[in-house]
């Protein structure tokens, strides 16, 4: 099913080119609204916004606040506004295959392109040979290499901004380090399962920290739909922890949730793995760190000492 999904977007993105050909690109360098740098993910449109905090750079996210990344069509415009950008910033892995067609496209002397999969060590799916969990940012640690490694180029094409851009680089860095700090002694203090009934885009947070864990699918699972086996044993689970806390990823539908709430009475909260974000925390101005925190007060939460089980 991947397959036929990745080679539907390919398929998309080729009529999307073949149009670009033949229709113009007016230049919009005059643009007040022009945005300088482009991301295609909340992680990239995140540390864009906060590096360049309190300059005249111009960030903006390609992915609708929101919207559904594996069922995401990019139009025409998306594609001018990529091509259009002083940087461009995307993840890589294969949910944006799409986006490799139109990396070849665009003029790199004139458009920088980061690929943040680049910057780290990456994990193979649990459930493809082959293919490395995409979900690199669930790892604070990996986003402070990322920042990192974003600092430079940003400083290097905007010059006259240098000082404002590594000053706002401490503020995260410094930020960062203490959420993985706080994460580590979290999980070398208190035992438990993160039990998810729903997808599981969270190896790297649970890899970094040696959390145990529990879920309905493996990464960004196609099924949505949990079987009789897949319940019961998120039944058990749930009714084995001496807290009974059952958790959801973001913007999901939380189906599978209520029906373990409804068989075990468990408590359910949400584990945001910063994938995408509502709209609602989008017009709030919601940061990674923040919803990281949201993470640690709800696995704080959750887990326990070993002399309360």
């Amino acid at each position: 099913m991947k397959k036929i999904i990745r080679n539907t977007y390919l398929a998309i993105i080729a009529i999307d080119i073949l149009l670009l050909i033949f229709v113009p690109i007016h230049p919009q360098s005059n643009s007040k609204d022009k945005p300088n740098i482009v991301s295609s993910l909340f992680i990239g449109y995140d540390i864009v916004r906060n590096l360049t905090k309190d300059t005249a750079i111009k960030a903006k996210m390609l992915l609708p606040a929101g919207a559904e990344l594996h069922s995401y069509e990019p139009s025409p415009q998306d594609i001018i506004t990529i091509k259009e950008s002083d940087i461009f910033i995307y993840n890589g892995g294969e949910s944006e295959e799409w986006l490799e067609d139109i990396v070849d496209e665009i003029d790199q002397t004139k458009t920088t392109i980061i690929r943040m999969m680049d910057y780290v060590e990456l994990l193979e799916e649990d459930d493809e040979a082959g293919e490395y969990d995409e979900h690199i940012w669930t790892s604070p640690k990996n986003v402070q290499i990322i920042y990192s490694k974003i600092t430079p180029v940003i400083v290097q094409k905007y010059p006259e901004f240098a000082n404002r851009i590594q000053a706002n680089f401490e503020a995260q860095n410094n930020a960062l380090a203490k959420l993985d700090q706080d994460f580590r002694t979290l999980a070398s203090t208190k035992t438990g399962k993160l039990i998810v009934a729903d997808r599981f885009p969270l190896r790297y947070f649970v890899e970094e920290y040696g959390f145990d864990y529990y879920a309905a699918f493996p990464g960004c699972a196609e099924q949505t739909e949990a079987n009789a086996k897949t319940i019961s044993e998120l039944i058990n689970a749930v009714n084995e922890s001496p807290k009974k806390v059952i958790f959801h990823i973001e913007l999901s539908n939380q189906s599978i949730a209520n029906t373990i709430k409804d068989a075990t009475g468990a408590k359910i909260l949400e584990f945001h793995s910063v994938h995408n974000i509502s709209q609602s925390d989008f017009d709030a101005g919601k940061t990674y760190i923040d919803f990281m925190r949201q993470n640690y007060n709800n696995l704080n939460e959750t887990l326990y000492v070993p002399s309360e089980s």
